[in-house]
């Protein structure tokens, strides 16, 4: 006998615990907020004056019972862009109106919304929807009084692994123009100093453009970043992770030959000697040809963006960023696609904030195949003390929050001495 809709729902034993069919609406409708008409009503965009390489932006969303969540939108334009701030600003309260009203529990009405659109407008766009997307989850997680990952599905660690990116904090320079090889090498020694047992210099940044420079400046160039790269490790020793980024600076053939000239300094990884996105044939190819690890992707929006890198095996380890990406639940989505097509690393990318490294923590300590975590040492002294508690290394680790959300709070005062 056929079973009615009714009776396989009472067999299965979930009839009684379904709503009534009234009650199921469309994205969009008006329900009541969870939590006691608890609603978003508002936000503020809280500008960090850091230095020359740009300010840091938090994005704190307002509600109508006095709960705030953060987010972060740093980076969101380069030196380039006319208006950087104000449009960066203006993207940001345009993607507000898609939360305003709803509840802190809206992060898949919001994605449904304006991750489409986001993905396919510039890096600005994408940067100011993945600041809200990431305050309406640490919102969510103050709300329940539960950290974000628990939201997520829980920890898988509960301390994240990071290296001191010490490109920001290198800015002294010889008669030429490049930065010198001894302020890498003193950073690199703070930065131990400072319990970090992994270290990031970008030594190619003062290269010449292949298209204009000749033969013997691109081998003078490419010469001295070596240089400052097996300096770098002599301080470190051999039991420190080093970490390079060319910030695509060479081409194909470039890329392999300096690669295999860096063998020698035993790096963690080789990192976007090409662009990931425009080349990606270019990519596959060094990452076949060289002996290290190559790493790249944190400049691209989406799974459809990281999908051609992952399917293609172009890269070891992808460094989605949560500020670029489309946010906290998009980049762990992009973190499957790299589990589910084999032994794909994540490095989340994370030059910039606390309230952005608070975010990465988050999605890392639920991460299956996470690798390693960014952190911009040594821009600014008063960093740590931006957020409540303030942050806090231990052996080269950053420890799982265990407040709730993203496990911070602002440090008003010191955000509007720094506005």
């Amino acid at each position: 006998m056929a079973l009615s809709r009714r009776r396989f729902l009472k067999a299965a034993g979930i009839a009684t615990t379904l709503p009534a069919s009234s009650q199921f609406t469309e994205p969009g409708s008006s329900v009541a907020p969870t939590k006691s008409n608890l609603s978003i009503t508002g936000i503020v965009v809280h500008t960090i004056k850091v230095n020359q390489r740009g300010n840091w932006y938090f994005v704190e969303l307002q509600t109508n019972k006095g709960i705030s969540g953060l987010g972060e939108a740093s980076h969101g334009f380069t030196a380039a862009t006319q208006n950087g701030e104000a449009l960066l600003k203006s993207e940001i309260a345009a993607y507000f109106e898609l939360v305003k009203g709803e509840s802190p529990f809206s992060v898949e009405l919001f994605r449904q919304r304006g991750l489409q659109r986001a993905q396919a407008s510039s890096r600005t766009g994408v940067t100011a929807f993945s600041s809200i997307e990431q305050a309406l989850w640490d919102l969510a997680g103050k709300v329940l009084g539960v950290p974000t990952y628990e939201l997520l599905g829980g920890k898988l660690r509960d301390k994240i692994k990071v290296y001191a990116n010490i490109n920001r904090a290198t800015n002294e320079r010889d008669a030429q123009g490049r930065r010198l090889i001894s302020s890498f090498q003193r950073n690199a020694e703070l930065a131990l100093k400072s319990d970090f047992k992994a270290v990031k210099l970008a030594p190619f940044d003062d290269m010449k453009p292949l298209k204009s420079a000749s033969p013997q400046e691109i081998e003078a160039d490419i010469d001295y970043a070596i240089s400052c790269t097996e300096a770098v490790r002599q301080t470190i020793g051999p039991n420190v992770d080093l970490l390079i980024d060319v910030h695509s600076h060479l081409n194909r053939q470039l890329a392999i030959q300096t690669a295999k000239r860096l063998e020698k300094t035993n790096l963690y990884w080789f990192e976007e000697a090409v662009d990931p996105q425009t080349q990606l044939d270019d990519t596959k190819a060094i990452t076949d040809a060289v002996q290290q690890p190559v790493a790249g992707g944190e400049s691209i929006a989406g799974r459809t963006g990281f999908a051609p890198l992952i399917n293609s095996k172009a890269l070891d380890i992808i460094m989605p960023d949560v500020k670029h990406c489309g946010g906290i639940q998009e980049c762990r989505y992009i973190a499957a696609l790299a589990e589910a097509a084999g032994d794909i690393k994540v490095s989340p990318h994370n030059p910039s904030g606390p309230i952005s490294t608070a975010a990465s923590v988050q999605v890392c300590a639920g991460m299956p195949n996470f690798s390693i975590l960014e952190f911009a040492y040594g821009e600014v002294p008063w960093r740590a003390d931006l957020v409540k508690p303030a942050e806090q290394f231990q052996d080269g680790f950053l420890p799982v929050p265990t407040g709730p959300g993203l496990g911070y709070t602002l440090n008003y005062t010191l955000i509007n001495k720094h506005s």
